[in-house]
């Protein structure tokens, strides 16, 4: 970013129950736990044995042949046969977690961020669009996570490879795990704030 557009935290009264938490790192793992959870689409599935095609027929009669009794060739004892236990495809992998414990994360990334001097206060304009592209092609490799209301900046930046725009309302501690380098914007602190801390 332009060095103009840079704020520092001196220049920002931070809020010290968002920006200076201390890290717990068991709270962090159970709340990224919940989220990937929910990622989860569930598709994978496998054929029962009435799924599973042919078999209609008896393969042969049930007493006098000497061999065990039998009653389709698409019996889960079979080759090529059903599968017994397999995932349906319906399985719900959906968890839910304590708003507070969500929360705290977040604040928690954030404060990690701030002092590992990975995170950065900006002023978010459209003309920031070729900075923040350089920046991404520096990190090779690397995100960049742009946290602002700007719908301006969100449409700019939306095709940019490693670099991904949230909307301030809607950040959380996945996304700036995920992410190497965070790009906060000055006009965005205090919404944050107030959100994290319900406006405590």
């Amino acid at each position: 970013m332009a060095e103009k557009k840079t704020e520092t935290t001196k220049d920002i009264k931070l809020n010290p129950k968002v920006w200076e938490v201390e890290l717990n790192p068991d709270l962090v793992a159970q709340v990224l736990y919940v989220y990937r959870n929910n990622e989860r689409k569930g598709t994978a599935t496998t054929k029962t044995r009435a799924d599973v095609r042919g078999g209609g027929r008896k393969p042969w009669r049930q007493k006098g042949t000497g061999r065990a009794r039998h009653g389709s060739i698409r019996s889960p004892i079979w080759r090529k046969g059903g599968v017994v236990f397999g995932p349906s495809g319906k399985q719900n992998w959906k968890r839910r977690i304590n708003s507070k414990m969500a929360k705290k994360a977040t604040c928690m990334m954030l404060t990690d961020r701030l002092n590992s001097k990975e995170l950065e206060f900006v002023n978010i304009e459209k003309e920031d669009v070729k900075d923040l592209r350089k920046k991404a092609l520096e990190n090779a490799g690397k995100k960049t996570l742009v946290i602002s209301t700007n719908e301006d900046m969100k449409l700019a930046v939306r095709n940019i490879d490693k670099i991904n725009f949230v909307d301030t309302f809607k950040v959380n501690a996945k996304h700036i795990v995920d992410s190497t380098k965070v790009l906060v914007d000055k006009e965005s602190v205090k919404i944050l704030e107030e959100r994290l801390t319900n406006g405590k």
